[in-house]
């Protein structure tokens, strides 16, 4: 290890062990994520409709393999 990387490693200690040592912080609540009740607005709900369609697709096989 030459000089550069054992400062690097000094200097990274005195500056991370006392974030590791520190007690683990308190999550947030999950109620500030939750939506307004009632929505933003006053509109009615959308509707969504999925349609699947099938689409052919040209595959080029190897020459000499059957189909």
């Amino acid at each position: 290890m030459d000089d550069f990387d054992l400062r690097l490693e000094i200097d990274l200690a005195h500056l991370l062990d006392p974030i590791v040592d520190g007690p683990v912080p308190r999550r947030r609540r999950l109620s500030t994520l939750r939506a307004v009740a009632g929505g933003l607005v006053d509109e009615k709900p959308v509707e969504v409709t999925i349609v699947a369609e099938s689409v052919p697709v040209a595959v080029v096989a190897p020459v000499g393999t059957p189909v």
